[in-house]
Order: structure tokens, then C-alpha cells, then sequence
């Protein structure tokens, strides 16, 4: 079968290798859709700092079981899945307390195990979501960042009655900002450069704008992973607020720490999810809280993924981009 490969930095290929064989505990899936991320960019471009290559990337994944193993649910069978791509080793103590997001042991497919997109994917049964019926494949291929959108937002604690900011109206920013108006937030704006992405925004139901202005939010969401959005993402923080850092890093950003220390902010990491963060995008996405077809942008055939790459890192081009392998 064909699989996706980033062999070293900068390079996008198609590879042939023989389809796996489901243990007694995994499930073969037939893919349907994969995402393109931005962490699957800076794996492209030499900036992600836990992976060793070749990579076999893939891990916004929908698809629908077609084998599974002899200690698999046969039930399983024909069922639309999405992947929850996170291993974590399950003896550390953030695994221990539940928080297996930040295992001390963490690998997760797509970058440090094979990931899938390919046009069949062997995973254990157990990191695995079945999707309902109304959802879409396309509204499955948002689950996993809508999940990340989702643990960003419980994050900071009730958003009821605050006012929040996003910095990006990217893929992330955007699900992050319909995950805080689904949680109650008094008010959600959302802060990107691009006048195409605040039009998208804007679609969303969503208060669109440049820029946010200075000290006008409770909590803020950095949600784009530079330097300048961390800093206005902490100028945008009201005393006393929290600046929740969802995007990925290439490198090491300078704060106003200053600023940080006179407001009395918080600054909250933020990375991937747990369990129930993906059950509840997948209630979000179900309920038709966003509306997929003008998150997602571009769809490539998996002959086409070193296209694909090229056009999802094209900001202003691009939001959500998709490789089709079905």
C-alpha cells in the first residue's frame, strides 16, 4: 500500500510497504481523510524538536474499520472512527493522575511512532473514537484539533461571564474560539492579520479584528506560535487574566515578563488532550457548532500529499487541508 514519508527536512514522498497485519488487540483501518497541522509542518521544515527521521505523518485521522484482531470487538467492524494518536506509557505520575497528555513518556503517531496517513492504518482498537452517524467525514477529520481546542478552553476553569480573546484565526484559533462560546464565555474575539481568515471567522458567528486591544480580556488564547502573537496575547491580558499557550513552537519566544508581573497573569501551557476532551468534540462537531466545510479549505488525493504540504503552509492561502486516501 502507499504511506506518506518526510524522509529528512524538506522533502515530501509516497512510499510502497506492505499492510500490516492487526494484532490480537489492534483494528485495521481504511482512511478516509487526514489533516495537515502546524506541528506537521515544523516536522517538515526541521523545527519540530522531538522527532527522528523519516517520519510517517498522520495523525488528524478519520477513517472506517474494516479488520480487526482476534481480541478485538468484531462490532467494530464498519464503524467510522477517529484516532486519539496519543501512546502514553501508563506508569509515570501524570498518567498516574489522568493528565497522560503530558506523560513523561509520551510518543504520539504521526512522530515518534508511524502514523497513517496511508490508505490502511493498524492501531490498537483503544485509541480509537467511533463516530455517530451525523458527523461527516469531514467533520470527523476536525475532531483531533477540535480536541485540542476543547482542553485549551477547560484550561483557565469556567469561562462564564469572562471576556475572551484568540490571537490566530487559524485552525486551532478558530475551534478554540467556538469551544469558548459553547463553554459560556460573556464574549469571544478573535485577532488575526489576514482579512481572508477574519472573513472566516466572521462566518463562524464569530467578532473578528487585527488586533486585540490592550488589556481587554480575562483569558486569552495564543493559538498561532510565534513570538509576536505571545506578545499580544500577553498585552491583550487584563490584570489579573490568563494567557493559555496553545500554539507550537519553532523557537523560543521572548515575553514581557515585566507586564506579566505587574498584571499578576497567568501564563497556562497547553498541549494535545485526554480522553474526554475528544468525546466532547465529537458532541461539539455532532451539534453542529462549526461548520466544516468553511474550516476546511483544500483536499488532496495521498498521490498529491507533497502538494498538500506545500499549500497548508501557505498561511494566507490555506486553513484546514486535507489528503484523501479513500
Amino acid at each position: 500500500m502507499l504511506q506518506v514519508e518526510i524522509p529528512r527536512v524538506g522533502e515530501v514522498r509516497l512510499v510502497e510497504v506492505e499492510p500490516a497485519v492487526p494484532a490480537p488487540e489492534e483494528v485495521r483501518v481504511r482512511v478516509e481523510a487526514v489533516g495537515i497541522c502546524g506541528s506537521d509542518l515544523h516536522t517538515l521544515h526541521g523545527e519540530h524538536p522531538f522527532v527522528r527521521y523519516p517520519v510517517r505523518p498522520g495523525h488528524e485521522l478519520v477513517g472506517t474499520v474494516e479488520a480487526v484482531g482476534a481480541a478485538a470487538d468484531r462490532a467494530l467492524i464498519g464503524t467510522r472512527v477517529a484516532l486519539e494518536p496519543s501512546l502514553p506509557c501508563g506508569r509515570c505520575r501524570t498518567c498516574r493522575e489522568g493528565r497522560y497528555n503530558i506523560c513523561e513518556n509520551l510518543r504520539v503517531l504521526g512522530f515518534q511512532a508511524p502514523g497513517g496517513m496511508a490508505e490502511t492504518f493498524v492501531v490498537a482498537a483503544e485509541r480509537l473514537h467511533p463516530l455517530p452517524d451525523a458527523l461527516s467525514v469531514e467533520g470527523g477529520a476536525l475532531v483531533e484539533p477540535m480536541a485540542v481546542a476543547v482542553h485549551a478552553a477547560r484550561l483557565p476553569g469556567p469561562l462564564a461571564s469572562l471576556r475572551v480573546g484568540v490571537v490566530g484565526a487559524g485552525t486551532i484559533g478558530l475551534l478554540t474560539a467556538v469551544a469558548a462560546l459553547a463553554y459560556g464565555a460573556a464574549t469571544v474575539g478573535v485577532a488575526d492579520p489576514l482579512e481572508a481568515r477574519r472573513g472566516v471567522a466572521e462566518a463562524l458567528g464569530l467578532r473578528a479584528e487585527p488586533s486585540l486591544p490592550e488589556g481587554s480580556c480575562d483569558v486569552v488564547f495564543e493559538c498561532v506560535g510565534n513570538e509576536s502573537a505571545l506578545r499580544a496575547s500577553v498585552g491583550a491580558a487584563a490584570k489579573g487574566g490568563t494567557v493559555v499557550v496553545a500554539g507550537v513552537y519553532g523557537a523560543d519566544p521572548r515575553v514581557q515578563a515585566g507586564l506579566v508581573q505587574d498584571r499578576e497573569l497567568r501564563l497556562q501551557g497547553s498541549l494535545m488532550y485526554v480522553s474526554s476532551d475528544v468525546r466532547d468534540a465529537i458532541r461539539l462537531l455532532a451539534e453542529g457548532r462549526v461548520d466544516a466545510g468553511r474550516m476546511i479549505t483544500h483536499r488532496f488525493a495521498l498521490s498529491e500529499a507533497a502538494e498538500a504540504f506545500r499549500v497548508a503552509g501557505a498561511r494566507g492561502e490555506a486553513l484546514k487541508v486535507l489528503v484523501l486516501p479513500a
